[in-house]
């Protein structure tokens, strides 16, 4: 969230506490409705088919691109309507961040339990 926030204060000439907490509240909002609607249904059917080290490099790329693919198609199929290019880049950049990092947590998880067993 931080590489975030600082690609965005260079992007805009001001970058407010109005502007960082909507934008984290709007990454967080957007990521717990796709975390709801897509990430269980996509951890349930992954998470059967890929075991052991392949985890940690599969996991990430999944949910950093795969399951985040409806988030992009609508940030970018409405921008200008709500939202200028800089702001549609950033909530992008967080959608990326979020499911890489599920990601990484989830196969560190997993590696973790499977260690202790």
């Amino acid at each position: 969230m931080l590489a975030i926030l600082i690609t965005a204060f260079y992007s805009y000439d001001q970058f407010s506490l109005i502007d960082i907490t909507s934008f984290a509240v709007m990454t967080f909002v957007g990521f717990l409705i796709m975390f709801l609607l897509i990430y269980l249904f996509v951890l349930k059917t992954v998470n059967k088919k890929i075991v052991g080290p392949k985890q940690s490099i599969y996991f990430p790329l999944i949910f950093s691109l795969l399951a985040n693919l409806p988030a992009y198609l609508l940030i970018w199929k409405n921008i200008g309507n709500y939202y200028g290019t800089g702001e549609a880049t950033l909530f992008v950049l967080g959608f990326l961040t979020s499911g890489l990092v599920f990601g990484l947590f989830w196969s560190w998880k997993n590696k973790m339990l499977s260690q202790r067993a």
